[in-house]
């Protein structure tokens, strides 16, 4: 199930045997945050999210966003030339299918951030991966 969650209703995918996910926006820069700072990174922030944290400074990935295959998102990551991608959203564990991405990423050789709330977070239901950060 892929299914999206934007201003608290779900979004179905219309196309369920895909694996795919709804992105708000994919782009590169230098990481910001955390002890990965400076590293060239490459920014997958998937779309919705359904909490409504009094902080969030990424409101605009609540909604919208389109539908990208996984191995999409996997080959556009390797064509930006970073070893770095960090998932982010919204809250990008809101869509199901978020783990098979971060699993694909670790599979291709890049170091793997998650950014997200924490609120969803099972250590147990998260893929094996050198090079992981959350």
């Amino acid at each position: 199930m892929g299914d999206a969650l934007e201003s608290g209703r779900l979004v179905v995918d219309d196309q369920p045997d895909l694996e795919r996910l709804r992105i708000t926006e994919v782009f590169h820069s230098l990481q910001g945050e955390a002890r990965e700072v400076g590293w060239p990174t490459t920014f997958i922030r998937l779309t919705g999210c359904p909490l409504r944290c009094t902080y969030c400074d990424t409101t605009y990935s609540f909604f919208g966003g389109a539908w990208r295959t996984i191995d999409d998102l996997v080959a556009e990551a390797t064509a930006n030339g970073a070893r770095h991608v960090c998932v982010t959203g919204g809250e990008p564990l809101a869509q199901k299918r978020c783990l098979i991405l971060l699993k694909k990423l670790c599979d291709a050789g890049f170091k793997v951030s998650l950014k997200h709330p924490g609120h969803s977070i099972s250590l147990r239901s998260m893929p094996a991966c050198r090079g992981w950060s959350i």
